[in-house]
């Protein structure tokens, strides 16, 4: 060994000239070795350092120092050692920590105790750093799941309850009524209607019955009662003495039986019996299929033919001014006769062609209406 070659190696150990050579000899062959001593001096090669060391090609897996190392990917840093993928839940550490949620921290404490939460957490706050206890006191708005009191009515509300309960009922037996006599009225009339023909067993049945009217192709099937000098009685009273919501057809109780003008009233009831359909002839169409009247007394057999038609109302007793109909009973003289006669047909909401003369007898149906306050619908016929 030269003298150079001992100042050389004067700087190395022995186990780095052996690790030198040792790995010289793994990356190279005997006739690729880069270039050889010269002389007394070592030329540098490829793969030696300044010093004469050996260095490892650099490649993948391997640092400058020929050290091995893992390469990189996921779990793996690089010195080679597995960590814990990152997940939720766990940090870099691998060391598993609270998933971040409002109320936690990502990290245990060192007591190994649940976190506190953090600020107002959980609606919360006040806690005791020492053992995480809540205070029993101050809560927040938010929604949490608690027993809910029953809330206290008050006794105002529970009146009006009781209060609409009881007009419910009372309206409810109300209706229950009306149905119960608008049955029980179908059913007597329907029972009278079997008599119609024999007057006399009508009569002998109840003295106040009158006569019987009857229109074609309408619910106008009824007896017509009269008491003198009384209209109140079969208001709401059926021909058998009940009481009726819809009573029965009268005649006026001034008007003379053998007059020569019969007034009779009827209740215009909702579900068209009596003379709920009588309004029904202010259609000109209406009034030419049902022009004709059958009004049939004990003492004879009778049609009317519709002349007016016209609407009307109850009127103040001191009133001058308008044609009260309703105050023409009888029209035993000419002159009342007439001035009924034009009365009626100026008021008629059409001209129907026919004027009754003197002698003629005239009857009038009259009913409730509700285009004005105390309205009434009128209809008005001569016999044939």
């Amino acid at each position: 060994m030269s003298m150079s070659n001992q100042n050389n190696n004067q700087y190395y150990s022995r186990s780095d000239e052996y690790y030198g050579r040792r790995a010289r000899s793994d990356s190279y062959s005997d006739y690729n070795r880069g270039n050889y001593d010269v002389g007394s001096q070592r030329q540098q090669r490829q793969s030696y350092d300044s010093r004469g060391r050996g260095q490892y090609p650099s490649r993948q897996g391997y640092n400058s120092q020929g050290r091995q190392q893992y390469p990189s990917r996921q779990g793996y840093n690089g010195q080679g050692r597995q960590q814990s993928p990152s997940r939720q839940g766990y940090n870099s550490q691998g060391r598993q920590q609270y998933p971040s949620r409002q109320g936690y921290n990502d990290y245990y404490d060192d007591r190994r105790r649940q976190p506190r939460p953090q600020g107002n957490a959980y609606g919360r706050n006040g806690y005791d750093d020492g053992y995480n206890r809540r205070s029993r006191n101050s809560y927040d708005n938010r929604n949490r799941p608690r027993s809910r009191r029953k809330k206290r009515t008050s006794p105002a509300i529970i009146v009006v309850r009781v209060i609409a309960i009881i007009l419910l009922l009372v309206g409810a037996a109300i209706i229950g009524v009306k149905l119960f006599h608008s049955y029980s009225d179908k059913k007597g009339h329907m029972e009278l209607q079997h008599l119609s023909a024999d007057y006399e067993a009508l009569y002998a049945k109840n003295h106040d019955f009158f006569g019987w009217m009857k229109i074609d192709d309408t619910l106008i099937d009824y007896p017509v009662m009269h008491v003198p000098n009384d209209n109140d009685k079969y208001l709401h009273t059926d021909f058998d003495g009940d009481y009726s919501e819809s009573g029965e057809l009268f005649m006026d109780g001034a008007c003379n039986p053998d007059g020569n003008h019969f007034l009779i009233y009827g209740h215009h009831m909702y579900n068209g019996s009596m003379f709920g359909n009588l309004p029904k002839y202010d259609n000109v169409d209406y009034y030419n299929e049902h022009k004709i009247i059958h009004f049939n007394t004990r003492f004879e057999k009778a049609d009317y033919e519709i002349f007016a038609i016209f609407y009307s109302q109850i009127y103040d007793a001191n009133d001058t001014t308008h044609f009260q109909y309703y105050e023409c009973q009888n029209l035993d003289d000419e002159a009342s006769y007439n001035y009924y006669v034009q009365n009626v047909k100026a008021l008629s909401s059409f001209d129907t062609g026919i004027t009754p003369q003197y002698g003629e007898r005239i009857i009038t149906l009259s009913t409730c209406n509700y285009h004005t306050q105390d309205g009434r619908f009128v209809v008005c016929a001569r016999k044939k």
